[in-house]
């Protein structure tokens, strides 16, 4: 959580509000957008110099807007830098899939049913955020970043992420096939 916020950051100041509102919207399917995930996660940069708090009045209300340091700066480089690591990438959920011969069959079907309909929801919702992204790569950007790679690369992400949807869908859809065919 610590890394993301931090590109967050480096693309745009934020509050913490900021922050949870725009991992809800569209980084919610990779972590958690809870406050107390992302007030941990600042409280933790913050104590480590890697963000600086500057306190603003707006009325009677009191915000924080966060900010990156050098610090952070370059531990977000030297962590961006990093190969992705595929024996990080786990999926839990497929210990059912592992143990689903102790199920009764309806079980085993009704399970993957849930599944391959939740999974099409997950490919609905990013197929909204990448319409969002492509309105928003439409809009003026600030200056100082290089926008057409940090796009791009996001870009990357959600097709990603919409490719593996499909892929689970399908994957599903031939099993449940199968298993209506010889449960």
């Amino acid at each position: 959580m610590e890394y993301l916020i931090l590109g967050l950051l480096l693309l745009s100041p934020m509050t913490g509000y900021q922050l949870q509102q725009f991992i809800k919207k569209n980084l919610a399917l990779i972590c958690s957008h809870s406050a107390g995930s992302v007030q941990t996660a600042l409280s933790k940069l913050e104590r480590e110099g890697k963000i600086l708090a500057r306190e603003t009045a707006e009325g009677r209300r009191r915000k924080k807007c966060f900010a990156v340091t050098e610090a952070g700066r370059a531990a977000f480089s030297d962590w961006v830098a990093q190969p992705m690591q595929a024996g990080k990438v786990k999926n839990m959920e497929l210990s059912r899939l592992f143990f689903a011969g102790l199920a009764q069959p309806e079980q085993r079907l009704a399970a993957i049913r849930d599944y391959i309909a939740q999974m099409e929801q997950t490919k609905e919702v990013l197929q909204a955020i990448r319409e969002n992204f492509l309105r928003m790569k439409e809009q003026p950007l600030p200056p100082g970043t290089d926008w057409p790679q940090v796009l791009r690369f996001q870009g990357y992400t959600i097709e990603y992420g919409i490719a593996a949807a499909e892929f689970e869908i399908g994957w599903y859809r031939r099993l449940l096939s199968e298993l209506e065919e010889q449960p």
